[in-house]
């Protein structure tokens, strides 16, 4: 389904590719751009691993690279400059959901009328999804950058430029989440792992240069903005963004209800997974909420480490769903592996993580052991509980979707109530998310299975 939000810091781990987008049984498959071409069927078991192993070894040393970044930042800057430039981040992930949400109906439809063979109606249907985007990124950009010196008032932060620099980078942003879907549903894995290692080198190169050079957190910044630049120019070369489009005029209303129906989702997990730095910033000093942000980096690493299970998972689902069959063995196995990963990761927190991150990020990171174990437990439960949302709808159930909207805006109300202390921010997470599980836990269980909103088929609509 969609991406993860949030691991808050400049070098923040790459987000997850849209899934769920199988062609409908019986349409004809299009043609693959990556080790699955000589596949019959690329939506087949092993199509999908050939392709995905790519696209998962690209990701991983994306991650690598940027998780490179955030321990050279933490280690080269005091942890008061640190907080600032992790805000960057967060309020960049804020906007993740637009993003995301425009890489899934790209995805979604791109693949659905390709695999009707109506490819000319996918790709003005992406046209129009990069208008939207650009709009949308300049309206952003504007957002950031126009009050710029009321947003370094409100965070307490050194300075107002690093805004600027990030609201420039923001409809480059927006626009190639367009092209990245376009690739998913086209099953062309191989040019799109070559975006995310492209916004990795840009990013963890000329940050870092920055940096060094002494510009600091603007030059972080700049890296962060400039890695958007050179991502957006890549995704428009290789996604067939500049060849002409002269299909039919796509079924907006459509679209519009599919964005709707996946936003709720995405707005939950931008709440949850960002809230609390932005809390901590506004309420904790500089150097406390520069702490606080190097145990959520740490911390939501749970939460990616978790996402390579739902790319598996949500595939399956959607494949064993259009075929009439039980998806509830895969939601238990994708759990139980998330829920190994964030024991392994809780377990490894507390027995070294405080000595590890002294080492990395220096003695004001040493112990933090504690708050790394208890935070990668709250993370897990969001992370299970995620999971539980995203398998509903991609079987065409929004109702746990709205609880964990609901769940996450909890979690923001305990937050701005219990926001005395690092402890304080993640207990209240904590109690948001278990209360969260239990409600999506007891809803899965009951089998409520409502009814998605009405969509038409490729030929159908805009016939």
């Amino acid at each position: 389904m969609t991406a993860p939000q949030s691991v808050r810091s400049v070098g923040a781990p790459v987000p997850g590719v849209a899934t769920g987008t199988l062609p409908p049984a019986g349409a004809v498959v299009p043609t693959v751009d990556d080790p699955g071409d000589a596949i019959a069927d690329p939506t087949s078991g092993r199509a999908l691993l050939a392709g995905g192993s790519i696209l998962g070894l690209a990701m991983l040393v994306a991650n690598a690279g940027n998780y490179a970044l955030n321990l050279l930042l933490g280690r080269w800057l005091t942890p008061a400059q640190f907080s600032d430039a992790t805000l960057m981040v967060t309020l960049m992930l804020t906007l993740t959901s637009l993003t995301l949400c425009l890489q899934l109906v790209a995805a979604r439809f791109v693949g659905s009328y390709d695999a009707a063979g109506t490819p000319e109606r996918s790709d003005r249907l992406a046209r129009t999804l990069r208008r939207g985007a650009l709009v949308a990124g300049l309206g952003c950009a504007v957002l950031l950058a126009a009050p710029a010196v009321w947003w370094r008032e409100v965070f307490h932060t050194e300075s107002w430029v690093p805004f600027v620099i990030l609201g420039a980078g923001m409809p480059f942003y927006l626009v190639q989440s367009v092209g990245r879907g376009v690739m998913q549903g086209r099953l062309r894995f191989r040019p799109l792992a070559v975006t995310f290692v492209v916004e990795m080198v840009v990013r963890l190169g000329l940050g870092a240069l920055l940096v060094t050079l002494g510009f600091g957190v603007v030059g972080a910044t700049v890296g962060l903005a400039a890695s958007f630049v050179a991502t957006g120019l890549v995704v428009h070369v290789l996604s067939g963004a500049h060849r002409p489009t002269a299909g039919p005029r796509p079924p907006l209303g459509e679209v519009r209800a599919y964005i709707g129906f996946t936003s709720v989702l995405l707005v939950g997990q931008m709440i949850a997974n960002n809230s609390d730095v932005l809390v901590a910033k506004a309420y904790l000093t500089p150097t406390a909420a520069g702490i606080f942000a190097a145990v959520a980096l740490i911390g939501r690493a749970v939460f990616f480490l978790s996402w390579s299970v739902a790319t598996v998972v949500f595939p399956a689902v959607a494949a064993r769903h259009a075929g009439g069959g039980n998806t509830d063995s895969l939601l238990r196995g994708g759990i139980l592996a998330v829920t190994a990963i964030g024991a392994v990761c809780a377990a490894a927190a507390w027995t070294v993580g405080g000595p590890v991150l002294g080492v990395v990020l220096g003695p004001a990171y040493a112990g933090l052991s504690g708050l790394l174990a208890l935070y990668a437990g709250m993370t897990t439960l969001f992370a299970v509980g995620n999971l539980i949302a995203s398998h509903q709808l991609s079987l065409g159930n929004a109702r746990p979707s709205w609880l964990l909207l609901g769940g996450a805006v909890l979690g923001l109300v305990l937050l701005l109530f219990r926001h005395g202390s690092a402890v304080q921010l993640i207990t209240a997470q904590l109690t948001a998310m278990a209360l969260l599980l239990v409600v999506l836990t007891v809803d899965h269980l009951r089998g409520a299975r409502p009814s998605a909103p009405a969509t038409t088929s490729p030929t159908e609509a805009g016939a």
